[in-house]
């Protein structure tokens, strides 16, 4: 049997499996590896959803903090050293939460149903037999 190029180590019956599949599909096995890693990752976005959440609620809370003492941070329209540094490291911390939120916003991907579209073009296709 011949060994199927991979751009990651699987177990040797895993491998084996996964190019039966890749030359029933008449694909290479990376696609197939790539669209069952895709797939697990599809889970993703529900738990990027409910991390976003978690985010916003922590955003809200301190901008409410910040809210509150308001007037500790400003004694008098003069700023202490202290208030100073809570205002700028509250700040910090909002500014970083949103940084993270922007970089895991999920954008959708194509690639699933370009690849399903694409075999479904094919002029003579095979059934798989399992």
């Amino acid at each position: 049997m011949r060994e199927p190029a991979i751009m990651f180590r699987l177990p040797t019956q895993v491998l084996s499996n996964l190019d039966a599949l890749a030359r029933r599909l008449d694909v290479s096995v990376n696609i197939v590896a790539k669209l069952i890693v895709t797939r697990e990752i599809m889970h993703i976005p529900a738990m990027l959803e409910e991390h976003d959440r978690q985010l916003a609620n922590m955003h809200q809370f301190l901008r409410e903090l910040a809210f509150r003492n308001e007037e500790f941070l400003s004694v008098d329209g003069r700023k202490g050293a202290a208030a100073e540094a809570m205002a700028e490291k509250l700040h910090e911390v909002i500014t970083a939460l949103d940084a993270i939120r922007d970089a895991a916003f999920l954008r959708p991907s194509t690639f699933i149903a370009d690849l399903i579209r694409n075999h479904d073009e094919r002029p003579v296709q095979k059934s798989l037999r399992v």
